[in-house]
């Protein structure tokens, strides 16, 4: 199987489980995954961020993570 053929399968494969940061402020972000594996892995970088303050990249403001959930769609 080339690259090409292998990239297409895999953008194929439909979003199953989605992660779900929540900040202190209410705010949320969501990161939608092809499995329940990749959902917990990136989940759990972003476990590492709660109780730190953060750099908002979009608006450059502080924020602070309150919790992050793995779930399926």
């Amino acid at each position: 199987m080339n690259t090409e053929a292998f990239l297409a399968a895999q953008f194929a494969k439909p979003l199953t489980h989605r992660v779900t940061i929540t900040y202190e402020s209410g705010a949320t972000k969501t990161h939608d995954t092809r499995g329940k594996a990749q959902a917990e892995n990136y989940a759990l970088g972003e476990c590492r961020k709660i109780g730190r303050d953060l750099i908002d990249r979009t608006t450059g403001e502080t924020v602070r993570v309150a919790s992050v959930t793995v779930g399926r769609l």
